[in-house]
C-alpha cells in the first residue's frame, strides 16, 4: 500500500511540475472563457488586462494575458458575462452575451483596433458553436431546453436519454432509466448533482437521490474522452446542476394536472377490464433572488406530485377464475405516489476573492403497491408500501489565490432511507408462484430496508502558466451501508393442476419446490472509495488544445468476516493498480474555428458494487440468515401452506449455499477510443460525426465453482452436473470473478442547432453494436444472472443485454416570431412555443430460457437456461417509437410578468412499446423445443398520457 502511494504521490508532481495548462474540461459544476488577445496583424498581445462580469450577480474577475496573448477565467458561475480587455495604444474592446455552460469551455478571442483607451468599441460575442477547446464528448441540456421539454413524468433523470451514444428507455417513476447501454455497458452511468457523488454504491445503474425539475438550471452529460477529473465509470457522466439567486428576483409557481378521461387506456389492459385511475396533480414554485445586491443570494424550490401509475396485469380473467382469486385481481394494480422535493440554496460572494455555495436537498416518497416485479404475472397481493426518504447538505468554496491560481473546495453528507412494508393490500400468508402463468399469495419483499450515507470532500487546485492550465485534485468517498433483508416463504408450483391439488387438500405436496428465509436479516458494512488526479490542457496553438493527464483510484471494500467457513470469504482484496492515464486533442481548422476534429484515449475505472460484498458477508457458509429449501421428498418438506415458525426438525443449518469473491478479483476498467468531426453549418448550427470504440475488461461475473460435471453432455457440448462438490460440506459457491470482457463500436451522427429566432434543437443517431461474455448481477436490470455453462464462458458471448443497434433521439424547442400588420393577429400568433422529444431505438433484448432444468444445475433457474443451439440475447422485442409534445401558450402580463397555460402529452401516437416479453421456450428433458417462446408483450411503456397546467412566471 505504502509503495503504491508513493508512486502515486511521484506520479502526480511529475505531472503537476513538468506540464504546464488545461482547457479540456472545465469543471463539474462551473463553466470557464478563454481566448487570444491581438492587434490587428493577428500577434499576440502580452499584458493586456482581461475583466469578466456578470450583470446578474455582479461578479467581476481581472487577469492579464500571458506572452500568447491568452486569458482564461476558470470556475465561473453559469450565465452571461461580458469580456472587457484594455491596453496601451489600443482602444478598450468589449464583448457582450458570453453565455457560460455547465463544463463548457468558451473561446471569446479579442482583436484590439488602434486608438485611444478612452475610445470603446462593443460587440456582440462571437464565440463558435463548434466549442473548439472542448476535448470530450458529449452534450450540455440548457435551462431553455429542460424548463420547456415535455416531462410528462417529471423526472429529468430521463433526459439522459437525450445525447449520442446512450439508449434505455424512460422511467415513469422518480428512478432512473432502464436498460441503459452507455458505451456499451449497462447502466455504468456516473450520476452527480453540482460535480458531487448522486449514484447508490450497492448496485450498478441507481441513482442516490431523486431530483425535482423545479430546481435544475443544466444538465451536463459527458459520455466519453472526459478529462482526468472525472472518473469512477466506464460509461457516461450524468451532472445535475443546480439552480442559483441573482440580483433579479424571479421564480414560477404552478399547477399540473391529469384526469383519466384525458389519456389512453393502457395497451396491455385486458378488454374486459376497467380503465385504471392515471390521474396527476402536481403543485410546483421556486424563487431566487438577492439578500444583499452583488453579495448575497437566495433559492428556494417545493414540488408535490401525487399521482397514479397503475401497472396492467397480464394474467387473463379466465386464469385468476381458474385459481380462485378474486376477479379484481385482474384489474391494473393501483400502483401510485406521493412525492415532496425541496430545495434552499444560498450564495455568498464572502469578498473578491472567496466565494461560497451552500446547498439543501429533502425527498421523501410514499408509495403504496408497489412490487420490483409490478404487474404483467404478479398481482396485486405482492404489493407492499414503499417508505423512501433522503437528505443532502453540500458545500462549494471557490478561492481565487491570484490572477492564475484557483482553488475549488466542495463537501457534501447525502443519506438515503428506504422500507418496503405491508399495507392493506398485501396478502399474508406464502408467496405462491405457477411458473408461467401468475405470481400472487403473499409478498416476497417486504421487511427489507436499506439505508445508505456517503459524506463526501473534494478539492481540485487550478494554475495558469504560459500555454497551459494545470489542474490536480482529490476526492475520497465514505460509504456506509446498512440494510435488513426481506423474510418471506414461497411454493412454486409446475401448473395451475398441481396448485389447486394442494389448495384443495388432494396433494398439499404437489408443489415442485418450497423456500423461505429464516435468522437475523440485519447487517451494516463500511467502504472507501477515492482518488487523485494530475492534468494539463496544454494550447501550443490558438487552434490546438491538448489535454493529458492520470487519474488514480482505488476502492477499498468492507472488512471481510476471517472466522468464514470459506476461505475466499476471510480477507477480501483491495486492488491498487487503477491507474488510468488519458490523452485528447481538440483542433479547430481554419482561422475562423469552424471545423473542429477530436480524438481521445484512455482507461477508466468503475467502482464495485458494494452488495458484491454485502453478500458473502451474509452468506458465508455459517451463516446468520438464510434459505430453508424443500422438495415434496424432502423429510421436513411442509404441507402447503404451512410456513416454518422454528427451525423444523430434521434441518441442520446449511453450511449450504454461499457467496464469495475471487481473491484475485480486480476492478473494471475500460479502454476508450474515440474520434470526431464537427463542422459549423451557420451561426447556431453544427453537424458532427464520431466514431467511438470501447473494451471492457475485469466485467464481475458469478460462477458456481462447486459444481461437478457427470461425464454427460447435453446435445450442444454443455457438461450436464451432479450431486458431487467440489467443496463437501458446500451445496453451491458463487464466486464474483472479474473474468468478463466487452466490445463496444458506436458511430453517431449529431446536428444541434443553439437557440436563435426562437428555436432550439438537437437531433442524434446512433448506430452501434455491444457484445459481451457477462451475465451480471448486482446490477438494477440483472439482479441474478448466471454463466450458462460456469466451465466454459464463451458460451455466454453475444449481444449484451442492452445492444440496440440503431437508436435515434430529438429534442425541440419551438417559438416562433411574427410580425403582422393587425395587432390582434399578431398577439395572436406570437407567445405560442411547441417542444417535442423523440426516442426511436431498435428493441429490446431478452435472453430465452427454458422451462425445465437443463444441466442438472438447479441453483441456476429454468429460465436461465437456454434451449439447445441458442445463444444468449436472441429474441429482440418491437422497435419503440415515442414521441413526447408540450404546447405552451404564453399570457405577458407586464414586462416582468407571464401566465402559461401548457398541455403536454407522452407517446402522442400511443404505441405499444414493450419492456418485458414471455421468453420462456417450452422443451424436453434434452432441451430439444417443443414450444418456442411466444415473445409476447407482459410489460410497456405509459400509453398515451395527457396533462395540463398552469404556471406564472415573475
Amino acid at each position: 500500500m505504502r509503495l503504491g502511494l508513493r508512486f502515486v504521490t511521484l506520479c502526480l508532481l511529475v505531472v503537476a511540475v513538468t506540464t504546464p495548462r488545461a482547457y479540456a474540461q472545465a469543471s463539474a459544476i462551473n463553466g470557464e472563457v478563454t481566448g487570444t488577445v491581438t492587434d490587428p496583424s493577428g500577434a499576440p498581445i502580452s499584458g493586456a488586462t482581461v475583466t469578466i462580469t456578470s450583470s446578474a450577480t455582479g461578479f467581476k474577475q481581472s487577469t492579464k494575458t500571458a506572452d500568447s496573448g491568452l486569458y482564461r477565467f476558470a470556475l465561473l458561475p453559469l450565465g452571461a458575462y461580458d469580456v472587457e480587455v484594455s491596453t496601451s495604444g489600443f482602444a478598450d474592446t468589449r464583448h457582450t452575451g458570453i453565455v457560460v455552460n455547465a463544463g463548457a469551455i468558451k473561446n471569446e478571442d479579442v482583436q484590439m483596433q488602434l486608438g485611444a483607451t478612452s475610445t470603446r468599441i462593443e460587440v456582440a460575442a462571437t464565440a463558435v458553436i463548434t466549442d473548439p477547446s472542448r476535448v470530450d464528448l458529449g452534450s450540455t441540456l440548457t435551462y431553455n431546453t429542460i424548463a420547456n421539454l415535455p416531462l410528462v413524468s417529471r423526472n429529468p433523470y430521463n433526459f439522459i436519454l437525450f445525447q449520442p451514444n446512450v439508449s434505455g428507455r424512460a422511467n415513469t417513476e422518480f428512478g432512473v432509466p432502464r436498460k441503459l447501454n452507455a458505451n456499451g455497458f449497462n447502466g455504468r452511468i456516473n450520476y452527480q448533482i453540482d460535480g458531487n457523488n448522486n449514484t447508490e454504491s450497492d448496485r450498478a445503474g441507481i441513482r442516490l437521490v431523486p431530483i425535482s425539475n423545479t430546481y435544475i438550471e443544466e444538465v451536463q452529460q459527458v459520455i466519453n474522452g472526459f478529462a482526468p477529473e472525472f472518473g469512477n465509470t466506464v460509461g457516461t457522466v450524468f451532472n445535475t446542476i443546480t439552480r442559483s439567486g441573482t440580483n433579479d428576483y424571479h421564480g414560477e409557481a404552478g399547477y399540473i394536472f391529469r384526469r383519466t378521461p384525458f389519456s389512453a387506456r393502457p395497451k396491455l389492459l385486458a378488454l374486459t377490464a376497467p380503465t385504471p385511475e392515471v390521474n396527476v396533480n402536481d403543485y410546483q414554485g421556486d424563487a431566487g433572488g438577492r439578500i444583499k445586491r452583488d453579495k448575497l443570494f437566495f433559492y428556494g424550490s417545493f414540488e408535490h406530485v401525487n399521482r397514479d401509475l397503475p401497472m396492467p396485469v397480464t394474467v387473463p380473467p379466465a386464469t385468476i377464475a381458474q385459481l380462485g382469486l378474486p376477479a379484481s385481481y385482474a384489474n391494473s394494480i393501483p400502483f401510485s405516489q406521493d412525492v415532496y422535493f425541496y430545495m434552499a440554496k444560498v450564495d455568498w460572494a464572502i469578498n473578491q476573492k472567496n466565494r461560497l455555495s451552500v446547498r439543501y436537498n429533502l425527498f421523501h416518497n410514499d408509495s403504496p403497491y408497489n412490487n420490483s416485479n409490478i404487474g404483467g404475472l404478479y398481482l396485486v397481493s405482492r404489493t407492499y408500501n414503499f417508505y423512501d426518504r433522503s437528505h443532502v447538505g453540500a458545500v462549494q468554496l471557490i478561492s481565487t489565490l491570484s490572477s492564475r491560481a484557483v482553488n475549488e473546495l466542495r463537501f457534501q453528507t447525502p443519506w438515503r432511507h428506504e422500507e418496503q412494508n405491508r399495507f392493506a393490500a398485501t396478502a399474508t400468508g406464502p408467496a405462491i408462484a405457477i411458473s408461467g402463468v401468475a405470481n400472487f399469495g403473499g409478498p416476497t419483499d417486504v421487511g427489507f430496508v436499506f439505508s445508505e450515507e456517503t459524506p463526501e470532500i473534494v478539492d481540485n487546485f487550478s494554475f495558469l502558466t504560459g500555454a497551459h492550465d494545470i489542474k490536480v485534485g482529490f476526492s475520497s468517498r465514505w460509504i456506509r451501508d446498512e440494510q435488513v433483508q426481506a423474510t418471506a416463504a414461497t411454493y412454486t408450483f409446475p401448473n395451475i393442476a398441481a396448485y389447486l391439488n394442494a389448495v384443495n387438500g388432494t396433494d398439499p405436496k404437489s408443489y415442485s419446490q418450497f423456500t423461505q428465509t429464516y435468522g437475523n436479516p440485519t447487517i451494516d458494512y463500511n467502504s472507501l472509495f477515492a482518488g487523485w488526479f494530475a492534468q494539463d490542457a496544454w494550447k501550443p496553438k490558438r487552434n490546438l488544445t491538448l489535454t493529458y493527464g492520470l487519474r488514480y483510484d482505488v476502492y477499498r471494500p468492507p472488512s471481510a468476516n476471517s472466522s468464514s467457513s470459506f476461505p475466499f470469504s476471510q480477507s477480501f482484496r483491495t486492488d491498487k493498480n487503477n491507474f488510468a492515464p488519458r490523452l485528447g486533442l481538440a483542433w479547430s481548422l481554419g482561422s475562423d474555428q469552424k471545423t473542429v476534429v477530436r480524438a481521445s484515449t484512455g482507461l477508466f475505472y468503475d467502482p464495485f458494487q458494494t452488495d458484491l460484498y454485502r453478500r458473502p458477508l451474509v452468506n458465508n457458509g455459517s451463516p446468520a440468515f438464510f434459505s430453508i429449501s424443500a422438495t415434496p421428498s424432502t423429510a421436513f418438506a411442509p404441507a402447503f401452506p404451512a410456513v416454518f415458525s422454528a427451525l423444523p426438525t430434521g434441518f441442520n443449518v446449511p453450511a449450504g449455499n454461499i457467496d464469495t469473491v475471487d481473491p484475485h478479483f480486480a476492478t473494471l476498467y475500460s479502454y476508450n477510443a474515440n474520434f470526431s468531426v464537427s463542422r459549423e453549418l451557420t451561426r447556431d448550427l453544427v453537424l458532427s460525426a464520431s466514431y467511438l470504440y470501447t473494451s471492457g475488461t475485469h466485467l464481475p461475473v458469478y460462477r458456481n465453482i462447486n459444481l461437478v460435471p457427470t461425464g454427460a453432455f447435453l446435445a450442444d457440448g454443455r457438461p450436464i452436473f451432479g450431486s458431487a462438490r467440489v467443496y463437501p460440506g458446500f451445496a453451491n459457491i458463487f464466486s464474483a470473478e472479474s473474468v468478463g470482457k466487452s466490445n463496444y463500436n458506436g458511430f453517431n451522427l449529431n446536428l444541434q442547432k443553439r437557440f436563435s429566432h426562437g428555436v432550439e434543437f438537437a437531433a442524434y443517431y446512433t448506430w452501434s453494436h455491444a457484445i459481451d461474455d457477462a451475465p451480471e448481477q448486482n446490477n438494477i436490470d440483472a439482479s441474478n444472472f448466471l454463466l450458462e455453462d460456469p466451465t466454459n464462458r464463451r458460451r455466454d458471448r453475444g449481444n449484451s443485454l442492452t445492444d440496440k443497434r440503431h437508436s435515434f433521439n430529438m429534442t425541440g424547442v419551438f417559438a416562433p416570431e411574427f410580425k403582422l400588420s393587425k395587432p390582434s393577429l399578431n398577439y395572436l400568433a406570437n407567445h405560442n412555443q411547441l417542444s417535442i422529444g423523440l426516442v426511436a431505438a431498435s428493441g429490446d433484448l431478452f435472453n430465452i430460457g427454458s422451462n425445465r432444468i437443463l444441466n442438472g444445475d438447479s441453483s441456476t433457474s429454468a429460465t436461465f437456461q437456454r434451449p439447445l443451439f441458442i445463444g444468449r440475447n436472441t429474441l429482440r422485442a418491437k422497435a419503440p417509437f415515442e414521441l413526447n409534445a408540450r404546447y405552451s401558450r404564453f399570457f405577458p402580463i407586464k414586462e416582468r410578468y407571464t401566465a402559461e397555460f401548457l398541455a403536454e402529452t407522452t407517446n402522442i401516437t400511443n404505441t405499444l412499446n414493450v419492456t418485458g416479453v414471455n421468453s420462456t421456450a417450452q422443451v424436453d428433458t434434452a432441451g430439444n423445443i417443443l414450444t418456442p417462446a411466444s415473445g409476447a408483450a407482459t410489460g410497456a411503456r405509459d400509453q398515451r398520457l395527457i396533462q395540463l397546467g398552469v404556471r406564472f412566471h415573475f
